[in-house]
């Protein structure tokens, strides 16, 4: 009998709710990811997290139970607000990288943000799971790329 396989994968998007202030919102970012990766870490949780035009999006994979340990934390968390769960899976591996990457604006990749246009695509409702995980896909190969890392397909 074959095993099930214990890695999942969750897509969601959510609204941000970091404050306005340029500042702040960037003390908060800078915390979410401090904090993010250190748990990610210890539980060996992969993830990269999208902000963009006042929207999260995230894949994030690991072991079914810590997976459902971190998404209790991210529901609990005062900076997002109406999360909306995209898929949430059993996956046969890994496809992310890092314990968290945030990837926003400023990272240089509007180019992929442009083409992608989340704050169109959530206005007019949920996305596909593959639209998004083509999405965090994309923007993981760039981000690797910029850091001189080859991805292996």
């Amino acid at each position: 009998m074959l095993a099930r396989s214990s890695h999942s994968r969750i897509i969601y998007f959510s609204r941000s709710a970091l404050d306005k202030d340029p500042v702040t919102r960037e003390e908060q970012q800078l915390q979410l990811v401090r904090t993010s990766r250190r748990q990610n870490e210890f539980a060996l949780i992969t993830s990269v997290l999208v902000l963009d035009k006042g929207w999260f999006t995230q894949m994030v994979e690991g072991d079914r139970d810590a997976l459902n340990q971190t998404f209790k934390r991210i529901t609990s968390d005062n900076r997002h607000k109406d999360i909306r769960i995209v898929e949430w899976r059993e996956v046969p591996r890994r496809e992310l990288l890092p314990s968290l990457e945030l990837i926003d604006r400023r990272s240089g990749m509007n180019d992929i943000l442009d083409k992608y246009n989340l704050d169109e695509a959530y206005q007019r409702g949920t996305p596909k799971a593959s639209w998004l995980r083509e999405l965090i896909l994309d923007l993981q190969a760039s981000l690797l790329s910029k850091r001189g890392i080859e991805v292996l397909t």
